[in-house]
């Protein structure tokens, strides 16, 4: 089924613009699925813990871009209860990133945790690729949807630009450790926020 869903979003994001901004969600989306197999399938506990963090940054990137994006976009058009419900899905799925932060990458149930938040992420996804993504190919003009792409793509380059891999910290390392604070999930969300704010639509 996971299998299914990445071909059809590869196929979705190949059949519009490249900057349109539901191509760049699509192509996401399919990047992040990947990745998730990539760490499961690491040997070693070095590999899986830098797998893992390329995990955290795609994620972070991807949330981040959705909340300065996207739904300042889709509170316009969608019914009040869905945005809710996408914001519910969204703070369910870092909880349980933050909690897999905690779990040794070697540990024996590292990899079942992992593909329990998967299925988290595939889950959310799936409503904002049914529900968000044809409101958004609806309501506003290719123009609109191509500016909102391009701001996508200018904050994701900034990171090839300025990578963050120095930053994140071990995996398996607590969340609350003061020396690796940088590295948790909600530093990487804070930082991409940021590039998205430097490289702002028009910029």
């Amino acid at each position: 089924m996971v299998e299914i869903a990445h071909r059809e979003r590869v196929m979705k994001a190949a059949h519009l613009p490249a900057d349109n901004i539901v191509a760049v969600l699509y192509e996401q989306h399919a990047h992040i699925g990947d990745q998730f197999d990539v760490v499961a399938e690491s040997a070693g506990a070095a590999e899986r813990s830098a797998a893992f963090d390329t995990l955290r940054e795609l994620i972070a990137s991807h949330e981040a871009a959705e909340d300065v994006v996207l739904h300042r976009v889709t509170e316009k058009l969608l019914p009040a209860g869905l945005t809710r419900a996408r914001d519910d899905e969204e703070e369910s799925i870092v909880r349980e990133l933050a909690d897999l932060e905690r779990e040794p990458v070697d540990g024996p149930g590292f990899v079942a945790r992992l593909r329990l938040f998967e299925q988290s992420f595939t889950m959310h996804a799936a409503h904002e690729e049914t529900e968000d993504f044809p409101a958004v190919l609806t309501e506003l003009s290719e123009q609109e949807q191509a500016e909102l792409g391009r701001w996508m793509r200018r904050a994701n380059r900034s990171v090839s630009t300025h990578p963050q891999h120095p930053h994140p910290a071990p995996a398996g390392r607590p969340v609350g450790d003061a020396a690796f604070g940088t590295g948790t999930f909600a530093a990487l969300y804070d930082e991409a926020r940021d590039r998205l704010t430097r490289t702002s639509q028009g910029a």
